[in-house]
């Protein structure tokens, strides 16, 4: 017997039907969640991650893994973090976000969300290089 890959909203009395939603879904939702906190970046987990979400052009889920936990939902996200910004911070709205938006669009009940920071993005330099004349004597200073 086939396993059923879609989440069913048990809330829902099925008066013409069932409703259920991919998991997929679920995972794009949580990953335009998660990038709509100033700050964060979501991880690719692998090179076969990469591979697909290029063939098939969906880059919101990469980062994110679902699982169930008695029959409720877990929600696992891989994140970079820009320089500067509070851990503990960031990772509280994350999960606030996360949490809100699958409650909101799916009514899924969300027993966790839990944040993987997997490292720190610099903050990025600019340089003092003329463009034009790459080889001037440049102390460093700003024209």
């Amino acid at each position: 017997m086939a396993e059923d890959k879609y989440l069913a909203l048990a809330e829902h009395k099925p008066t013409l039907g069932e409703i259920k939603i991919a998991p997929e879904v679920v995972s794009i939702i949580t990953g335009i969640s998660v990038e709509e906190v100033k700050g964060v970046h979501l991880s690719s987990s692998g090179l076969s991650e990469s591979v697909t979400s290029f063939l098939t052009r969906n880059t919101k889920s990469q980062g994110v893994k679902l699982g169930l936990n008695e029959g409720k939902l877990r929600v696992d996200v891989y994140v970079y973090l820009d320089y500067g910004t509070s851990v503990p911070e960031i990772a509280k709205k994350i999960q606030s976000k996360v949490n809100q938006q699958l409650l909101f669009m799916t009514e899924l009940e969300v027993t966790e969300v839990n944040i993987h920071v997997e490292g720190i993005i610099p903050a990025k330099t600019t340089s003092t290089v003329d463009p034009d004349d790459i080889f001037a004597e440049n102390d460093g200073e700003e024209k």
